[in-house]
Parts: structure tokens; sequence; C-alpha cells
């Protein structure tokens, strides 16, 4: 897995088997495995339904590092059920700001990310940070964050995973699972559009609800392989 993972290159790559209620679930990136990813889930289900493994009205369960995740077709979109992963506040570490590049207003960690607020979009779209420095921290990678100012995101993020090999991810389900009690703190709701405003983008749809996140995402098929050794 390590190898097929490393050749693909992507921010995560899924590898699944079937077991007694559900399905094995794993994810590497190019350099380690991780404990909970959401594009990859995401990807992992849509795969199961479009190649007819599971018909679509069935729920896909996955047994991973975080325990079970589940999955459910809603029309063109895909509901993921994951565990909300909080953070506590926390002092922004020493060398932080100077790793990202900018001045922080707010600091939080959940034993796997650090996740930072900043002033304004303009901030997050300009980021530019040191990734060797930010390699440096002890944990999966840095939640950047900042509120929307535009009525059709409520809030954005730019992840940051240089210790885990991951650059910059597209998009991150996982730290959604941060982000959504986050927000849910700070705007006092629980239903949030939001942005991941990476080079390529990406639409999240979240509803926090108790210790749960619900994300909704959306997968297409690219291509179809077939691995041989």
């Amino acid at each position: 897995m390590k190898f097929v993972a490393r050749e693909m290159n992507l921010s995560e790559t899924a590898f699944l088997h079937p077991m007694e209620g559900g399905f094995a679930l794993r994810w590497l990136t190019p350099t380690v495995e991780v404990k909970l990813c959401g594009h990859a889930t995401l990807a992992a289900a849509f795969a199961l339904w479009e190649t007819g493994v599971l018909s679509a009205d069935q729920e896909a369960r996955f047994h991973t590092l975080s325990g079970w995740l589940t999955c459910r077709r809603e029309g063109d979109w895909i509901e993921m059920d994951f565990p909300a992963v909080a953070c506590d506040p926390c002092d922004v570490p020493a060398g932080m700001e100077q790793a990202l590049g900018c001045e922080l207003i707010a600091c939080g960690f959940n034993g796997m990310d650090y996740l930072v607020e900043v002033a304004s979009e303009k901030v997050l779209r300009g980021l530019k940070p040191n990734l060797a420095a930010l390699s440096a921290f002890p944990v999966r990678g840095v939640i950047v964050t900042c509120r929307g100012e535009m009525a059709e995101h409520d809030f954005l993020s730019r992840f940051f995973a240089p210790a885990a090999g991951v650059n910059e991810d597209p998009v991150t389900g996982s730290a959604h699972c941060a982000l959504g009690p986050y927000w849910q703190g700070k705007l006092g709701q629980s239903d949030f559009t939001a942005f991941q405003a990476s080079e390529r983008g990406g639409l999240v749809k979240l509803s926090v609800r108790d210790d749960q996140v619900l994300l909704r995402g959306q997968a297409v098929m690219m291509s179809k392989v077939e691995l041989m050794h």
C-alpha cells in the first residue's frame, strides 16, 4: 500500500476490502498513513456504488482508525457521517506566525492538527508559508481559516501538511471536522457552506450534530486501472 500510494502521488489514496458489517478502509499519503480522511472516503463510497458492489440506496460503512464511518447518497451529493474533532484553544506556538508569514488572531489544537484563524480572506488566499518550517511542528498539519466575506461562503480555509507529505491539500474533509465545531461556536449556527481556497479549490457543505459532523461532497469517475504484480 505504501508503494502504491507513493506511485499515485495524491494527497491520500484509499485502500479497502470487505469485512463483516462493511469494509475495512485505510488512507495513505505518499509518505505516511493517516487516521482520518474525507475525500478518499467519499471516493471509496462512490467507487462501490459506481461499480455495483453496493446499490445506490445502500449505505457504505467503513471501519477505520477513527472507528466506523458511514456514507449515503443524497441526490447528486454524498453525505459522510464523521466524528467531530473540536480544537481546544491554545497559545500560538513559537514560530507559527513566522512559518505562515502572517499574524494569527486565534489558535487551537485537537491532538492531530493546529487550527489557526487569520484576519481576512485576502490574508488567507495570499499565504505563501515556509513549508520546511511548518513541517517541523509535531502535528499532521495546520488548518488556516477565516470568516467568509461574501454571502455564498460562511468560512474559508486552507490546509498545509508538509510533515505528512502533502504541502497543501486541495480539499480536506477531516479538517472540516474541526472547522465545523470552531465556526459553530463563533457564528452560533450549525449548518455551513464552506470553501477551501487551495489552487484547485473546493466547496464543502457541512452540518454539526452534537459530536458528529455531516460532510457533503460530490465525485466523478475519472479512470479505472488494474494493477498487476
